[in-house]
C-alpha cells in the first residue's frame, strides 16, 4: 500500500525504516524545523532526518488547511495515513483523503489514557500494565475504533524513557500487522467504550515540582513519569536539583524526620528523604549546571549532612 507517515519526535522516527521495508512509503509529514540549543539555529525534527536518509519526500506544513499543502498531499495518492506522535490534530479534510484508512498508534490501552501524555500518566497512576493501540482516526481525539491492541507490563524500574522505548518496539510490530490486515480487508474494528475513557493531558513544568509532604509512593511515581522531561525539581541549600531516580523506603526502615528532611545517608546507595509517611531513597540526581550522576557520587563530592532539608521551588 501507498503510505504517508505523520510524526515528529525520535520515537516516531523509529517507525520509518521498518515501514519502508514492508510498505510503499510515498511521503512523510512532520513539524517545521524549529530553533534549538544555545545558537537557536533551526533544527530538523528526527522524523525529517530519518526520512531524508530514506530519500523519502518530506512535507512540513505550518497550516494543515493550506491549499498548497493539501494539494501536495493529495498528489501522493495515499492508500493509508499513519500517525505516530505528530503533535497536532488532523482536520477532517485530511483524515478523509486516503483511499482506505487513516490510523494512529497510541501508547495506551484505549479508552484508557486518551491524550498527549499516556506514558507519563500511566507511571504517575502507578499502573502495572499499559500497551499500544492502533486505532482508526476520527474527529474526536483518540476515540476511533480499535484495529489492534497489545498490552505490556510496566516494570518497577520503568520511567518515561524506558517505557516509551518498549512501547515503540511493540508499536512498530503492531502497526505493520494492522496495515497487512487493512490491505487484505480483514480488520474487525472494535468500538471503544467511551464511558470508560480516561485522559492524559500534556505535562507542564509545574508537574515536575516535588512536594515532599506528599505520599512517598506518589513522589517516586512522579520522578519516574517526569524523566527525562520536565524533570522532578526541588532545592537543597538554595541550589536547584533534579531527582532522576528514586525508590520507596518503608516507614519502618529508616529514622523519621520532617517532610523534605534527609533522615539517613547510605554512602553506597544515596540518601533517604522523609515524605508522607514513608521515605524516598534518592539514587540519581542532576545538580543545576552539572551532568546527571549517582547519588553515591554526589555524596562523595558534596558536604551533605543528615538533617539537611529539601525545599520546593518555583518554576
Amino acid at each position: 500500500m501507498r503510505v504517508v507517515f505523520w510524526g515528529t519526535p525520535r520515537l516516531a522516527a523509529q517507525y520509518l525504516s521498518p515501514l519502508a521495508d514492508r510498505q510503499e512509503l510515498v511521503g512523510v509529514v512532520t513539524q517545521p524545523d524549529r530553533p534549538k540549543g544555545r545558537s537557536r539555529e533551526p533544527s530538523a525534527p528526527p522524523v525529517k532526518q530519518e526520512a531524508v536518509k530514506l530519500s523519502c519526500p518530506v512535507l512540513q506544513p505550518e497550516d494543515l488547511l493550506d491549499c498548497d499543502f493539501q494539494g501536495q498531499l493529495r498528489q501522493l495518492a495515499a492508500d493509508v495515513l499513519v500517525v505516530v506522535a505528530y503533535g497536532r490534530i488532523l482536520p477532517p479534510s485530511v483524515i478523509e483523503m486516503p483511499d482506505q484508512a487513516a490510523v494512529n498508534v497510541h501508547y495506551s490501552l484505549l479508552p484508557q489514557l486518551r491524550g498527549a501524555a499516556p506514558v507519563q500518566h500511566a507511571l504517575m497512576q502507578d499502573l502495572t500494565e499499559t500497551g499500544v493501540t492502533v486505532q482508526y482516526i476520527g474527529e474526536e481525539l483518540d476515540a476511533g475504533d480499535i484495529v489492534l491492541q497489545q498490552s505490556i507490563p510496566i516494570e518497577p524500574g520503568d520511567n518515561t524513557a524506558t517505557l516509551t522505548q518498549r512501547l515503540t518496539e511493540v508499536g512498530i510490530r503492531l502497526l505493520l500487522k494492522a496495515l497487512e490486515l487493512i490491505a487484505c480487508g480483514q480488520v474487525t474494528a472494535r468500538p471503544q467504550d467511551h464511558a470508560a475513557a480516561t485522559y492524559a493531558p500534556l505535562l507542564t513544568n509545574e508537574d515536575g515540582i516535588i512536594d515532599w509532604c506528599q505520599p512517598a509512593g506518589d513522589i517516586v511515581n512522579q520522578i519516574r513519569a517526569c524523566y527525562p522531561w520536565p524533570g522532578s525539581i526541588c532545592s537543597l541549600g538554595g541550589r536547584r536539583i533534579k531527582i532522576t531516580n528514586a525508590r520507596l523506603v518503608a516507614q519502618a526502615d529508616f529514622e523519621e524526620g520532617d517532610c523534605g528532611q534527609i533522615t539517613e545517608i547510605r554512602l553506597e546507595d544515596g540518601f533517604v528523604v522523609q515524605a508522607m509517611p514513608d521515605g524516598v531513597l534518592v539514587t540519581q540526581l542532576q545538580p543545576a549546571g552539572r551532568q546527571q550522576m549517582s547519588a553515591a557520587d554526589f555524596l562523595r563530592g558534596a558536604r551533605l549532612d543528615k538533617g539537611a532539608r529539601f525545599e520546593s521551588v518555583d518554576v
